[in-house]
């Protein structure tokens, strides 16, 4: 049967028929049910749905079905125009119909799962919008373990390379604030402060698609620059406080020894750091440019090492008791780093950290 012929002219339905030039252009979408009551109709293709499933998940097309004036038929089923690209509509009813847990937070699954997440929001499907979030946490973490948990996913053999695992946040910052996922700014924004300026200002491009490109707007880019500022003068006010002309702690094992050599062992352990960390050998060799969270923890593992700091025979290794006292100017650093994050990139929280929720 030919598509124009789909639509009925029953006319006790005062159903129209649409020309031929225009009807034939509607494709049915693969997303269609025989025992569908209802076409959806998007930019060139039609969905065959139930609009019962429909109008009980989602009260704004309950009311976008109840209140049209369509009189045109589809396959013998009324049709309800929708306002939405196709694809992504297909997503979202694909979402309703069988669930998200088939996917994950992961690159590959960005253009899905940001889809349904938008049109769930719009559409006031709470729950598909509640799972595509808790499955969005954790890549873009709320409090400082999870961070670390997923800093460790991207790290493989001792590579560190996250845009093969995660999205790039170019491309997630437009979409937080437009779902009003703001809990998922600070890190988002903290991740793209560890770019460089250039490459913050010069956007991003799927490898896989270079024709698709991602830009952040004025604003947006001036609120990660000045985040940027921040963390690095964070950064360096840690080197000044912590570690610059850092005095052995008061049970230092070598602290009352007789040999000046075994007696200069632990602050000579932190000169070698704060100079390891002024050259940015975190950036250098492990591919993190501006990471102050790596920055600062590296500053207590490079002491943990089997290769340890220094040269020729000499090792410049902290005591256990240096390195304990060490461990907890770390630990609060850190911490009070995170903490900071929504205040640097201009994000009102009522929480922060977050540690409940999804």
């Amino acid at each position: 049967m030919a598509l124009q012929d789909d639509f009925s002219t029953n006319q006790n339905h005062a159903s129209t028929i649409l020309p031929a030039q225009h009807s034939s252009s509607y494709q049915k979408h693969p997303l269609s049910f025989e025992d569908g009551n209802l076409a959806l109709l998007v930019e060139n293709y039609f969905f065959i749905v139930h609009k019962g499933l429909i109008c009980r998940h989602s009260a704004p097309l309950e009311k976008l079905i109840k209140d049209s004036t369509d009189k045109r038929r589809l396959l013998n089923r009324p049709v309800v125009e929708v306002k939405e690209k196709w694809a992504d509509l297909g997503c979202f009813l694909s979402s309703m119909y069988d669930g998200v847990t088939h996917l994950s937070a992961s690159i590959e699954d960005f253009a899905v799962v940001a889809a349904i997440l938008r049109l769930a929001t719009k559409y006031q499907v709470a729950h598909i919008r509640i799972e595509i979030l808790r499955k969005l946490a954790s890549t873009w973490s709320r409090n400082l373990l999870a961070w670390d948990i997923r800093e460790s996913n991207a790290t493989t053999l001792g590579l560190y390379k996250p845009r093969a695992v995660y999205p790039h946040p170019i491309m997630v910052i437009p979409l937080f604030y437009e779902v009003k996922a703001f809990e998922f700014l600070p890190s988002a924004f903290y991740d793209l402060s560890r770019c460089l300026a250039s490459d913050i200002l010069s956007g991003w491009s799927y490898p896989a698609d270079p024709s698709t490109s991602w830009y952040l707007n004025n604003e947006a880019i001036l609120t990660v620059l000045k985040g940027k500022e921040q963390a690095s003068r964070f950064l360096s006010t840690f080197i000044v406080n912590e570690l610059e002309g850092r005095e052995p702690c008061a049970s230092c094992v070598y602290k009352s020894d007789p040999d000046p050599m075994k007696k200069r062992i632990c602050p000579a352990s932190f000169e070698a750091v704060t100079f390891e960390i002024v050259r940015d050998c975190n950036g250098v060799v492990c591919h993190r440019v501006t990471d102050p969270l790596f920055a600062i923890l590296d500053s207590y593992l490079m002491q943990k090492r089997d290769n340890p700091i220094g040269r020729g025979k000499i090792t410049f290794r902290a005591c256990d008791y240096c390195r304990d006292e060490f461990a907890h100017a770390v630990e609060s650093a850190r911490n009070d780093l995170w903490q900071k994050l929504p205040a640097w990139f201009g994000v009102k929280l009522e929480h922060w950290p977050q540690n409940a929720g999804y």
